[in-house]
């Protein structure tokens, strides 16, 4: 589905005259605050459920302290330490500061093989290894790679056919919160749980019945 298809289905469910999103006129929402909310929606789905995976490997030298995610970085699914020596790979998660004293003390200032991350603490698009590397290694970053933006131009949308209802009702639900004359919490609560089985199919889709 293109992107102008999804704006029509938005345009006839806020009562517009539909024309592939390219005008709103009821002037309550403009066709940028239109476009933000049906990306906000891909964004929030993709960061929820890792539909799309990325993957990419990043060399971090011995004593690194702070590591560069990626430029379009929007979540971390999973990360791996790769030791350059011995190519031991040592799953790590992510870990906060408190955790990180706890688990390592020292962390800091002793070096060693990584068994976690922290990215709360770091400035954006960075982490920092716990503890600090002893050794030179790669980083194995699977991760949740931002989207382009939808344009509203005839874009083919970034996600398959199953999950655009996700999409719809995210967006929807955006805008039907918008503090106006058209303002409806009803109608939102429903299209956020429209939103929610999208989210909750596609996590049993990729993890199974489990």
């Amino acid at each position: 589905m293109i992107d102008q298809d999804l704006l029509t289905e938005l345009q006839y469910a806020l009562l517009e005259p539909p024309d592939g999103g390219q005008s709103w006129p009821s002037e309550v929402w403009t066709r940028d605050e239109v476009l933000d909310a049906v990306n906000s929606a891909v964004r929030a789905l993709l960061r929820e459920t890792h539909l799309v995976v990325t993957r990419v490997e990043q060399a971090v030298l011995a004593g690194a302290t702070s590591i560069a995610l990626p430029a379009d970085w929007l979540a971390t699914a999973w990360l791996v330490w790769r030791d350059g020596a011995t190519l031991v790979r040592t799953p790590i998660g992510p870990v906060d500061s408190f955790e990180s004293d706890l688990a390592s003390p020292g962390w800091e200032t002793t070096p060693g093989t990584p068994i976690g991350y922290a990215d709360l603490d770091s400035a954006t698009l960075t982490l920092r290894l716990v503890p600090t590397p002893a050794a030179n290694g790669t980083l194995e970053n699977l991760y949740i790679a931002r989207p382009d933006p939808v344009n509203g131009n005839g874009m083919d949308l970034p996600l398959p056919d199953p999950y655009l209802s996700g999409i719809k009702y995210g967006g929807l639900g955006w805008l039907l919160q918008k503090v106006g004359r058209l303002q409806d919490p009803e109608r939102a609560a429903y299209c956020d749980q429209r939103y929610q089985l999208t989210r909750i199919a596609a996590e049993i889709i990729l993890g199974g019945w489990a």
